[in-house]
């Protein structure tokens, strides 16, 4: 008996291990099982917030599709030496396609005979590997179509699982993906970490968070087992994705994925033929289908995209642009209708090959909107409409060069730029090129380019590509020479790029040229990059300029050098040599801007604001003599706007000449969010060398400065080209007298402002297209009005625009199109204006900021049709909401020089 023992023990050793794979182990089909199961999945789609007091049915309703069918499964192999290891065949009796909300019958497309064409794959068997709980090998119909192979997909996913606690990662039509199982007995839990599924869906959002779109998924199934854990009885899965657009989070969009199996009977059925070997077995179910003339093909869980997605639904570019012609020509800019018209344009442009709109660029009859055409295709970002584009514009020419400032603009704004473009643009930047203000237009959008590349993907920063621009720029801060026109060229390459390796060069140029111009913009240039970049030595140069240590500056070179400082954490030793330098400055305009400013800063919680304030509750260096300044420069910030998801602000900065006369002017509109902000636009006037107007004495050291006015523009962080009114005595005189009125005086284009694109494939293997797509139609016109008779000059600039924004997202199939586009539109302009009187000295200055009354306007359009069918579901939704125009306050100061004017003319 004692011999037995090993025996014993060896055969007991082997019954634990049988029973423990099937207590401990996966699912298992017995060989003489058939397990038919109902399967049911949804995808619908709404809006995140649904109005409780909407009662029109339409309204609430969902849109989407529910598919429902019948299948058997059955094992052809099992492992010998692992039971969890088992070639399984799938078996479809049926199916059918339903709307998942209740519908009027004129409502209900799905009485159609024709609904269920595109999966009529859908009863073709398949063959699956279920190895330890996971789909390893999946051989299905070589004729199997797109969506019926993606809903077979959903099914084996559920099948995946796990007995016991724990984490793995599995590949379903979500992608590879982390899960967590709970197990309880009988039941199980499986957690998705949606957030973390990686697959190769294309997907972009924009660089800022403030103009980007929050999303948030969640995905659980909850399994109940058979007693002996060998087999499925129920599964339920739900899985949600909201998409809510920061700036108004009530702009949003609602997924919901549902899926549910269901044991209907376990069946005892005559087992296959025995197979030594799992190859042998997957041999034989190839063979049985050659019989009935069916291939067999090997594919995976990742669903596929089918090439015919928008069931009648697709966007034909040329049929866009007829239908919205008038609504894209020139007149229509800075209206609804034309951003609407822009977007719709843009999207179809993104489906259209470079054949097609290389025919709508070169038709005669779009000639009138050729511009607009040429910003849809710069927003397009595809390969095709960014080689169209390069190809229609004549770099060459001189003259007649809008539509080569148009295009460059709009690919400076790109929300994703791919290296083919920066390519492209390096190219046309090497090559022969007609103009100089279109050699700094290049410049600006190359920069632009590696900017935005540079931040989506560091790994971008190190490409050929993107070592091409910076060597171009190395090379041209090398040979720039002493050239103003060649040194501010190359400081807005650097300002555009944010490449932090051409630091040491800027402030090189800020206390080295020769020309205060080029001083200036060499300062404000370093305002784009992090806090943390400006080291020690950008300090000390600034440090240098502002108190002219070793040379001489322009009064306002020297406030933008000590701004930089006290925007950038400054030190509480620099905060104090500032301050005392105050009441000793030879121009009090400089020490009441500086003095602004650090009251501007306190005042909005900068940064910068502790160490100022605790500077300042020292009397040694907060007294009369340094708070007590008294002249008309001001540094002031407001709000346009403050809601629960962001606020809108405007930055005002005056800065004047002893004598009274307007030297610089910069407006900031600012969009804030949670943990972002965005400069939408800034407005820069400067003017030097007026004081022969009044016969007053330029401050010290600027006598010799040339009489210009000009412009310049950012907009979202992007730096446009700058304008010149004039420059010279000559053309100061020009203009005075009516005769010229300068260079062209504004910027109109169609840009984007927010651009996000993700294809959602859900568990059950349905695909969600989801987009918002923000949009512009901008006009900023800038005018100068000088009068001799009068003594005065006015200067307007006026930023007037169209904003849209379009929440939308559909369903991915060619058996339905099901959509829902939530909208908001709104319409206004933005008058800044400056009145110099110079009747007295010194001269009196009034400003301005305003805008008219507007409406904004939210919509929500559901629609859902089968392919094919006369019938529909349209549902619209539309909301108004009226805004008072106002004028914005500004400083006291101001508000006591306007009303002297309005006396004096009175």
């Amino acid at each position: 008996m004692m011999g037995l023992d090993p025996i014993r023990i060896f055969f007991s050793f082997i019954l634990f291990v049988y029973v423990f794979s099937f207590t401990c182990g996966q699912l298992n089909i017995g060989n003489s099982d058939l397990l038919r199961y109902t399967y049911e999945t949804e995808a619908i789609l709404n809006e995140a917030d649904i109005d409780p007091s909407d009662k029109v049915y339409r309204m609430n309703s969902d849109v989407g599709i529910k598919i429902g069918t019948i299948f058997e499964l059955s094992s052809r192999w099992s492992n010998p030496d692992n039971p969890n290891d088992q070639i399984i065949e799938a078996q479809f009796v049926d199916f059918e396609i339903f709307n998942v909300s209740g519908r009027l019958k004129k409502d209900n497309s799905f009485f159609t005979k024709k609904r269920k064409s595109s999966l009529r794959s859908l009863d073709q068997p398949l063959v699956f590997r279920l190895e330890d709980g996971m789909v390893t090998e999946l051989y299905v119909n070589s004729a199997e179509t797109v969506t019926s192979l993606n809903i077979k997909r959903g099914i084996l996913g559920l099948f995946q699982i796990q007995m016991e606690d724990g984490q793995r990662h599995e590949e379903d039509p979500s992608g590879l993906c982390p899960v967590t199982y709970k197990v309880n007995g009988n039941e199980i839990e499986k957690i998705k970490e949606m957030k973390n599924c990686v697959n190769q869906e294309e997907k972009y959002t924009a660089l800022s968070d403030v103009v980007g779109v929050h999303s948030d998924s969640t995905s659980r199934i909850l399994y109940e087992l058979s007693e002996d854990k060998r087999y499925i009885t129920f599964a339920a899965g739900m899985e949600t994705h909201v998409l809510r657009v920061n700036m108004k989070k009530d702009v949003s969009l609602f997924i919901v994925g549902k899926q549910k199996l269901g044991l209907l009977e376990k069946e005892t059925r005559r087992p296959h033929v025995g197979y030594s070997s799992k190859d042998d077995a997957l041999k034989g179910f190839a063979k049985d289908m050659r019989k009935q003339g069916e291939k067999y093909i090997r594919e995976s869980l990742i669903t596929d995209r089918d090439s015919k997605l928008c069931a009648d639904g697709c966007l034909d570019i040329k049929r866009v642009v007829l239908k919205q012609h008038e609504a894209l020509t020139k007149e229509n800019m800075a209206n609804i209708s034309s951003v609407e018209a822009y977007i719709t344009a843009v999207r179809a442009a993104r489906q259209a090959d470079e054949e097609v709109l290389d025919s709508v660029m070169n038709d005669e009859d779009n000639d009138d909107i050729r511009l607009t055409l040429i910003d849809v295709l710069a927003a397009a970002q595809t390969e095709a409409a960014l080689n169209v584009l390069i190809k229609s514009l004549d770099f060459s020419k001189k003259e007649g060069t809008e539509d080569i400032e148009r295009g460059l603009t709009g690919i400076s704004f790109s929300s994703h730029p791919t290296e083919s473009a920066l390519i492209a643009l390096t190219k046309v930047f090497k090559g022969k090129i007609g103009s100089e203000k279109i050699r700094d237009t290049v410049a600006l959008s190359l920069g632009a380019l590696l900017n935005k590349l540079c931040a989506a993907n560091p790994d971008n920063c190190a490409t050929e590509a993107a070592n091409d621009v910076r060597d171009l720029i190395r090379i041209g801060l090398q040979t720039c020479g002493k050239n103003e026109a060649v040194q501010t060229l190359y400081i807005q390459f650097v300002r555009n790029s944010a490449q932090t390796e051409f630091i040491p060069q800027l402030i090189n140029l800020a206390e080295s040229s020769d020309h205060p111009l080029v001083h200036h913009m060499a300062i404000i240039s370093l305002n784009v990059f992090p806090v943390e970049k400006l080291d020690e030595n950008v300090i000390r140069v600034m440090n240098r300029i502002y108190h002219q240590n070793e040379k001489q500056f322009e009064t306002t070179v020297r406030s933008a050098a000590a701004n930089l400082i006290l925007s950038t954490n400054p030190s509480i030793f620099d905060i104090k040599n500032i301050l005392m330098s105050l009441p000793d400055q030879k121009s009090r305009e400089i020490s009441q801007f500086i003095l602004e400013r650090i009251r501007d800063l306190i005042k909005t919680n900068h940064p910068s604001s502790y160490n100022l304030s605790k500077v300042l509750r020292d009397t040694k260096y907060a007294n009369y003599w340094t708070l007590a300044q008294a002249g008309m420069a001001s540094a002031y910030t407001g709000y346009l706007y403050n809601s629960g998801d962001s606020s809108g602000s405007y930055g005002l900065m005056m800065e004047y000449s002893n004598a009274g006369m307007m030297r610089r002017t910069a407006v900031d509109f600012s969009l804030h969010g949670k943990s972002d902000q965005i400069s939408l636009t800034q407005l820069g006037i400067v003017a030097q060398g007026l004081e022969g107007l009044t016969g007053s004495v330029p401050d010290e050291g600027e006598d010799e400065l040339d009489s210009m006015v000009g412009m310049a523009s950012t907009m979202m962080g992007v730096k446009l080209r700058p304008l010149t009114f004039f420059r010279g005595y000559s053309d100061m005189m020009s203009l005075v007298w009516g005769s010229n009125s300068g260079e062209g005086t504004g910027v109109e284009a169609m840009l984007m402002l927010m651009d996000f694109l993700k294809h959602i494939p859900l568990a059950s293997g349905l695909r969600i297209k989801t987009e918002v797509i923000g949009a512009i139609s901008v006009k900023i016109s800038a005018d100068i009005k000088f009068s001799l008779w009068h003594r005065n000059v006015e200067i307007i600039t006026t930023n007037g625009g169209a904003l849209s924004i379009q929440c939308r997202m559909s369903l991915e199939s060619p058996i339905l199109r099901a959509s829902v586009r939530n909208t908001l539109d709104a319409k206004s302009a933005l008058e800044f204006s400056v009145f110099t009187d110079f009747k007295t000295l010194p001269p009196r200055s009034c400003m301005r900021l305003s805008y008219p009354p507007f409406t904004m306007t939210k919509s929500l359009r559901k629609f859902e049709r089968v392919r094919s069918s006369p019938r529909r579901m349209l549902a619209m939704r539309r909301e108004k909401w009226h805004a008072q125009g106002t004028t914005l306050p500004l400083h006291q100061g101001n508000s006591q020089m306007c009303a002297l004017i309005v006396n004096n003319d009175s």
